[in-house]
C-alpha cells in the first residue's frame, strides 16, 4: 500500500477549496462570459448542484469499501481489466489538468509580469514547484495551504470590496444572460467539471476515511464556488459584460482597477503572488495525484518514482499547443468533457456493478 501521511479535516477542506479556485486566475472567467453573458455568475449555481451530487454519490461508493480508495474500488467492482482501464482514465485526466495549468499560469504570468521571459523558463520553473510538492507529499501540500489560506482569501476578499465604487448592478441584467439553456445548461456543464471531487477520492484514506468524504468534499465546492460566483458578479459588474468576454485574464484586469486613494492603487503585483501560489498548489496536487493513482493502480509500494517521468510527460504536453487560444480552446473542449468521466459518470457505473454483482449472488442463494 501507497503510504501518504495523515492531513486533518480543515487542513483537506482549505486545500480542495483552493484547487478548485484555481480557475478564477485563468482564462477561464472570460470564456464563461463569453458562453452565458450577463448572467455568468448564476452558472455556478447549477455547477455546486452537480459537485454537491458527485460528492454525495461518490461518498456512496466509498463507504462500500470503507478502508480502499477509489483506485481499489474501482477495480474490486469493475474487474482487472475495466477497472485498471477506468483507473488510468483518471491518472490521464490529473495528467491534462495539470498540463494545461501549467500553460495557462505561464502565459498569465507572461501577460502580467515577465512579458520578455520564454515560455519555457516560466513552465519549467512551475514544473519544479509541482515536482517539490508532489515528491513531499500531501501532509506537505496540505500544510502549506493552511498557511496560506488567509492570504489568498483575504487578498481575493480585498480585491472584491475594493471595487464595490465601480459596479454597475445594471450589467447583470438581463438576468438569464444568453438564455437557461446557456447558463443551467452549458454554463452548469462548465463549471461542474471540478478536479478536486476524485482527488479527494483518490486521497481518501489521508484525511479518515469515507465518513469523512462527504462533509470535506461538499464543504470545499461551497467554498470554492461561492468565490466563483462573487468573483464573476464582480467582473461582469465592474468591466461590463463586452469588456469581460474580450479581457484575457478578467481576474488581472481586475486588480489593475483597484483605486482608493493616491497611495492605494497598482496592486496588481501583490495578486500575482496569490496565483502563483495557488497556481504552484493546484500543479503539485494534481501530478501529486496522478502519481498516486497510477501507484496504486500498479500496486506499487511508493509513488515517488512515478513523480520524474509523469512530470516529464506533463511538462512535454504543456509545450504541445502553439499558442494561449489553442490552450483555452483544449480546456474547454476536451478537458472539462473528459471531467466528467471520473467525477461523475464512473462512481454510478461502479455502484451499477455493485448492485449486479449483488444480485446475481442473491439469485445463485
Amino acid at each position: 500500500m501507497v503510504k501518504e501521511g495523515t492531513v486533518g479535516p480543515a487542513e483537506a477542506i482549505i486545500l480542495l477549496a483552493i484547487s478548485n479556485m484555481a480557475r478564477i486566475f485563468q482564462p477561464y472567467p472570460r470564456s464563461l462570459v463569453e458562453l452565458c453573458g450577463s448572467a455568468a455568475w448564476l452558472a455556478p449555481l447549477g455547477g455546486l448542484a452537480v459537485a454537491f451530487t458527485g460528492v454525495y454519490v461518490l461518498s456512496l461508493v466509498l463507504k462500500k469499501r470503507p478502508g480502499s480508495t477509489i483506485i481499489e474500488i474501482t477495480e474490486q467492482a469493475c474487474g482487472p481489466v475495466i477497472g485498471i482501464a477506468l483507473n488510468l482514465v483518471t491518472v490521464v485526466f490529473f495528467m491534462f489538468v495539470c498540463s494545461l495549468f501549467i500553460r495557462e499560469f505561464s502565459e498569465a504570468l507572461i501577460i502580467a509580469a515577465l512579458p520578455s521571459t520564454p515560455l519555457s523558463v516560466i513552465s519549467s520553473s512551475y514544473l519544479i514547484v509541482g515536482l517539490l510538492g508532489a515528491y513531499l507529499g500531501i501532509e506537505a501540500l496540505a500544510r502549506t495551504a493552511r498557511l496560506t489560506y488567509l492570504y489568498i482569501l483575504g487578498g481575493i476578499a480585498v480585491l472584491l470590496l475594493a471595487l464595490i465604487p465601480q459596479w454597475n448592478i445594471n450589467e447583470l441584467f438581463p438576468l438569464l444572460g444568453m438564455g437557461p439553456l446557456n447558463v443551467f445548461g452549458l454554463g452548469t456543464y462548465s463549471t461542474a467539471a471540478v478536479t478536486e471531487i476524485i482527488f479527494a477520492a483518490v486521497i481518501v484514506q489521508t484525511f479518515g476515511g469515507a465518513e469523512n468524504f462527504g462533509r470535506i468534499g461538499s464543504r470545499s465546492m461551497l467554498i470554492g464556488f461561492i468565490f466563483l460566483m462573487a468573483l464573476m458578479a464582480t467582473t461582469v459588474m465592474t468591466l461590463g459584460r463586452n469588456a469581460s468576454s474580450e479581457a484575457t485574464l478578467p481576474f488581472y484586469n481586475l486588480s489593475r482597477d483597484i483605486y482608493l486613494g493616491r497611495f492605494f492603487q497598482r496592486v496588481e503585483a501583490l495578486f500575482v503572488i496569490i496565483w502563483s501560489i495557488v497556481g504552484g498548489l493546484k500543479i503539485a496536487m494534481t501530478l501529486y495525484g496522478a502519481s498516486v493513482a497510477l501507484a496504486r493502480t500498479l500496486k506499487l509500494p511508493d509513488y515517488r518514482p512515478l513523480i520524474w517521468p509523469l512530470g516529464l510527460a506533463v511538462f512535454v504536453t504543456s509545450l504541445l499547443p502553439p499558442d494561449l487560444p489553442l490552450a483555452i480552446k483544449l480546456d474547454m473542449e476536451f478537458l472539462r468533457p473528459l471531467a466528467l468521466l471520473p467525477n461523475y459518470l464512473i462512481p454510478p457505473l461502479i455502484l451499477a456493478a455493485w448492485w449486479y454483482k449483488g444480485r446475481g449472488k442473491r439469485a445463485g442463494g
